[in-house]
């Protein structure tokens, strides 16, 4: 997988490195200006108004304004905790991973600064165990820190279970607790009562990396990458049918169309795009004839009807069966589900059984009326979490970005494309023609 933070064309580099490599030594670090003794002689107050001046929005899936965060953790009283939520659940995403591994030092002092400006003697570091290799990096990173004497909070690392809502914020917690790595209700949101029952700040990998950055260069060079809507750069997943699948760069709003050509490499030869998910499995399904007018940030695709998330962009091109793909994503939202309440359990199930159904030609015209219905009116909000209406949208967006090949699958069982595996983590191997 091609990782890329070189300054050419769309691409920039601020949080990734120029080069591939080992991950960076605190020596290298340092010498690049990282744990600056002028940053960390800042008073907290100072440098939590740097982050709300910077604008940085978080880059965990719901792009929170990162600095109203910090705040809400800094006004509660007594003891609290740091959660770096380094689970990346999400298939499609490599993103957290890529930073862990080549640059464990700069999300690190993100944390350990976050864990100053709100007054956090604790920090925890949530993570899966399937690899091993950002557990190992993070920790030889500690070490280092540890033998240059360098003063740190209690810190410890809790093991996420595999699973796509395991890295939830409110499953993190509940496994930091003790419990199952499942969401659970809100209230209390984690700055209220978190890990054990403390006011917890929970940021993601790439949210904490770019703070270093702004304390030690400011809240205006930030602002002086991305667009009034997303300052800053964003780390983006490219996967799917695109020649150059990877990690990259670019700067908030950058144009997806031109993310996915200069980057990506486009698509396959002769064919055209189909159908893009422009922020992993939960942001929805993005047609082909918008992507040129779709820009990545938030408020723009949410005015296209689609989200962010987690900058996971899939890439779906018109030589395979699209429907396919939404119907083996709609499988995962089932199977993923936490099984805490009943319109998740039996909600995910009943679409995900309409849309094999309408792949295989056989539903009937009241069940995709019915699916209508429960996407756009009795599923969404009903969850005991977000799960449910990841999935609700998730079907929504596909009925009508694949209208064209349900209807060509209800009259002749079919489209004649190809129905291969093409979403990550969600089978092997790659569709025949893709």
């Amino acid at each position: 997988m091609t990782l890329t933070g070189i300054e050419s064309g769309i691409g920039l580099a601020r949080l990734l490195p120029p080069d591939q490599g080992a991950p960076e030594s605190l020596a290298d670090y340092r010498a690049a200006g990282g744990y600056d003794a002028a940053v960390w002689e800042r008073a907290p107050a100072e440098l939590l108004a740097a982050i709300e001046a910077s604008g940085l929005r978080g880059r965990g899936g719901s792009a929170f304004p990162t600095g109203r965060k910090w705040r809400a953790v800094a006004a509660r009283s007594g003891r609290k905790v740091v959660l770096l939520n380094a689970a990346e659940s999400e298939p499609a995403s490599r993103k957290d991973r890529t930073l862990l591994l080549l640059r464990p030092h700069l999300v690190i002092e993100g944390a350990l600064l976050a864990a100053r400006a709100v007054g956090a003697r604790e920090l925890v570091v949530y993570l899966h165990d399937d690899d091993p290799a950002p557990r190992a990096a993070l920790e030889d990173a500690f070490a280092g820190l540890r033998r240059a004497r360098f003063a740190l909070p209690r810190w410890r690392i809790v093991s996420a279970p595999p699973g796509y809502v395991a890295g939830e914020e409110s499953a993190a917690i509940r496994r930091v607790n003790g419990g199952p790595a499942k969401p659970s209700a809100k209230p209390p949101l984690p700055f209220e009562r978190g890990v054990r029952g403390r006011a917890t700040l929970v940021n993601n990998v790439e949210t904490l990396a770019n703070v270093p950055l702004i304390a030690r260069h400011g809240p205006a060079w930030f602002r002086a990458a991305g667009s009034p809507g997303l300052p800053g750069t964003l780390l983006v997943t490219l996967a799917g049918a695109v020649r150059c699948p990877g990690v990259y760069e670019v700067a908030g709003g950058a144009p997806l169309g031109a993310v996915i050509g200069e980057l990506g490499g486009e698509v396959s030869a002769g064919a055209g795009i189909q159908a893009v998910l422009p922020g992993g499995y939960f942001s929805g399904w993005l047609p082909g004839a918008a992507v040129a007018a779709a820009a990545l940030e938030p408020d723009a695709l949410a005015g296209l009807g689609v989200a962010l998330g987690s900058g996971a962009i899939v890439v779906v091109p018109d030589t395979v069966c699209g429907l396919a793909q939404a119907a083996r994503l709609l499988r995962f939202f089932a199977d993923e589900s936490a099984r805490q309440c009943g319109p998740c359990t039996h909600g995910t199930q009943a679409m995900a059984g309409v849309f094999t159904r309408l792949l295989a030609g056989t539903a009937r015209p009241e069940e995709l009326e019915r699916l209508r219905l429960w996407s756009e009116r009795m599923l969404p909000g009903r969850g005991a979490c977000g799960h449910l209406d990841g999935a609700a949208w998730a079907a929504r967006s596909a009925l009508a970005v694949f209208a064209e090949e349900i209807a060509a699958h209800s009259r002749h069982g079919g489209c004649g494309r190809p129905q291969g595996v093409l979403l990550p983590g969600l089978g092997e191997g790659a569709p025949d023609g893709a």
